[in-house]
């Protein structure tokens, strides 16, 4: 996804707008040249690459450099127009303006304007925002600019600028070529003193229509007494870009969404001494291990000495005590719901009050493991809505979880503590982030794959027992396993009624009355979770004839994916199987006359597979098979129509499979 760019390497120049009248977007003739409000941008009310939109920015524009010669500060001056098409955009009419809060200094807001532009007949009037107008707001980290522009109407055109003042400069300026509406034009120009080195990483899948380099000579003072040195001037444009739009089994949008990010390697000082900012895994790896946090922590192993109960540690070193060990600690030592990895945390405090935060609860796993003689290591990573950490420099606040990797006989296992309804050997769903960092402070730390190398798996085994007055009933046997089953288990916790447990674990007809629910193996995660159903569905006779869809429980109500176009991965976090075998037992006065056709769909590849069989066993049985593989825990963005196509399928077989049933004609003679 992330994508290294090489701004020294111009490798073309592309002349976008060179003068802001004489273009044509989309046959729309707005000016996406300057924030220059004119009569196409008022009178447009649509707009052609999206016409779903309710607003979009006809242009927007950021310029971004360092001061010279006094307080070396960042300043970048952002524009934007917007147009709001109908009342359901006015939304984008309400602006916040972060501005972070260090801890001796803070970034500043300068000339801050918006006026609103909209057209009364047809004569063009403005209404510029109040300073009264403008709100702040506040808390640890940021202070909020808010404000609301006046008079917003369909139709109206946006246009407000300001200046960012900032002391900060590792992190240089974050350009957002993507929004949650679209956008016409962006473009983003910056100019950065040879002497400071930026790593520039440009995100998500979008392709940039401009990429210029070029380096503009004499354009930096130090000080009064130093010559001018050279900076190095950039140009980032992007037109057409599509609105991000966050759809089910996406891990965060900050993987993804379009952006130009920069982060400080080295400032080379006056006299040529480096001043390095970004550092090596080599250099963390060290930090860690004499670090008062994790590194003190792991080291901690005699707190732990004579805590295990005799019956574990007197076993050997196999799985079978590493598993015990496993569930002593998970059991006896809680997760207070804090994520983190550099906060404070003791291990002596986890012991002494039995509950701590991610990293310590699993600290003290890896402690137990060290301490019995296992090969264990603990793994840094992010949880799945925190992003990807980055892989090619070390940004230590991208991570914000930690578990432990146990080698036992050539295998490896990812352990996770603090999550009562996993196996061992699985990690919490909110861990499946795509990889994490293995701290080996004796060689050298690496990274591993997060990816569950098991099948999740959903079987439902239902007998359906049709009456001669049209009603029926369902006992339905089911099973849960790998996460499926950990999702399932926690459902069975917090529910209070056994509806509310019936509604959570599957989708089920409205037309079904719940009889009977028992279940098995819910406290043991060892074990496949069982669950067992018996339902009445109220009758569907019409006339003589009996219309009966055999699907009590469907897997989804509706397909999920619903995009005419998604430019990021389809991730479910790992690999499932859904399978539903029915038994359909008819009344012996009925024949069965029409019944469902079989289908066989496969992705591309075979990367998923449904098998829909339906077979007539006798004349009063009946026979019905779904089995849906998904053999990859994620999808590239190509295989979306694909996969599209695929829910298609699924949902239509579940929710229009009709067996017809009809009433004997020796039957009807006698009546």
């Amino acid at each position: 996804m992330n994508k290294l760019l090489l701004p020294l390497l111009l490798v073309f120049s592309i002349s976008i707008f060179a003068q802001e009248e004489d273009h044509q977007f989309n046959q729309q003739n707005f000016n996406v040249g300057s924030t220059r409000v004119t009569k196409e941008d008022l009178y447009a009310n649509t707009y052609l690459p999206d016409t779903t939109a309710n607003a979009f920015y006809i242009y927007e524009s950021g310029y971004s450099e360092i001061e010279d010669g006094r307080e070396f500060n960042l300043f970048t001056n952002y524009e934007a127009k917007i147009k709001i098409l109908n009342k359901e955009g006015y939304d984008e009419a309400n602006i916040t303006i972060p501005l972070y809060k260090g801890g001796s200094d803070k970034e500043k807001i300068h000339d801050l304007k918006a006026t609103t532009y909209y057209l009364e007949g047809s004569t063009l009037k403005s209404t510029v925002l109040s300073e009264s107008k403008i709100f702040t707001e506040e808390n640890d980290k940021y202070e909020y600019i808010k404000f609301t522009f006046p008079d917003v109407k369909p139709g109206s055109v946006l246009v407000y600028s300001y200046q960012i003042e900032t002391p900060y400069l590792f992190n240089f300026h974050t350009w957002w070529f993507q929004d949650d509406i679209p956008k016409a034009y962006s473009r983003y120009e910056t100019e950065i003193p040879a002497n400071y080195e930026y790593n520039i990483v440009k995100t998500g899948e979008l392709e940039l229509d401009q990429n210029d380099a070029d380096i503009k000579k004499n354009c930096f003072y130090g000080g009064q007494s130093q010559n001018a040195g050279d900076c190095l001037t950039t140009i980032y444009a992007m037109q057409e870009i599509p609105a991000f739009i966050e759809e089910d089994y996406l891990t965060s949008k900050y993987n993804y969404i379009s952006r130009i990010e920069y982060e400080l390697k080295q400032i080379t000082m006056l006299d040529g001494y480096e001043r390095k900012y970004t550092k090596e895994w080599k250099d963390v790896d060290r930090e860690f291990k004499t670090d008062k946090g994790i590194g003190k922590q792991l080291k901690k192993d005699r707190l732990v000495d004579e805590l295990l109960p005799v019956d574990i540690a007197s076993q050997d070193n196999d799985l079978d005590k590493a598993k015990a060990i496993y569930s002593f600690v998970r059991d006896n030592y809680k997760w207070n719901g804090n994520y983190g990895i550099f906060d404070e945390m003791n291990i002596k405090d986890l012991l002494d009050e039995h509950t701590g935060n991610i990293s310590s609860v699993n600290v003290l796993l890896h402690n137990f493991y060290n301490n019995a003689g296992y090969t264990v290591y603990p793994v840094i990573s992010a949880t799945r809505n925190a992003g990807f950490p980055k892989k090619i420099i070390p940004v230590l606040s991208d991570f914000n979880y930690l578990f432990v990797l146990l080698e036992i006989d050539g295998k490896e296992y990812m352990l996770d503590a603090t999550d009562e309804f996993v196996k061992f050997g699985q990690l919490p769903f909110r861990a499946l982030n795509q990889y994490g960092r293995k701290l080996d402070f004796d060689t050298e730390s690496s990274w591993i794959d997060i990816a569950p190398e098991e099948f999740s798996k959903v079987a439902y085994r239902d007998s359906l027992f049709v009456q001669e007055d049209g009603t029926s009933i369902v006992k339905s046997s089911q099973s849960f396993d790998g996460y499926h089953a950990s999702s399932a288990r926690r459902k069975i916790s917090e529910a209070s009624e056994d509806e509310q447990i019936l509604k959570g674990l599957n989708f089920v007809r409205d037309s079904y009355q719940l009889i009977d629910l028992s279940y098995e193996n819910e406290d043991d995660t060892s074990k496949e979770l069982l669950v067992n159903y018996e339902l009445k569905n109220i009758s569907q006779k019409i006339n003589d004839r009996i219309y009966l869809n055999p699907f009590t429980f469907v897997f989804w109500k509706e397909n999920p994916f619903k995009l005419e176009e998604r430019k990021y991965p389809i991730d479910f976090g790992y690999k499932d199987i859904y399978s539903s075998s029915i038994l359909v037992e008819v009344p012996e006065n009925y024949e069965i006359i029409e019944m469902p056709k079989q289908e066989m769909f496969a992705l591309p590849n075979g990367a998923a597979k449904i098998q829909y069989i339906t077979q007539k066993a006798d004349d009063n049985h009946l026979f019905v098979r779904l089995r849906v593989i998904f053999s990859e825990a994620m999808y590239p963005s190509g295989y979306y129509p694909y996969l599209k196509e695929f829910m298609d399928k699924l949902v239509n077989i579940q929710n229009q499979s009709v067996i017809v049933l009809k009433e004997k004609i020796d039957n009807l003679a006698e009546n």
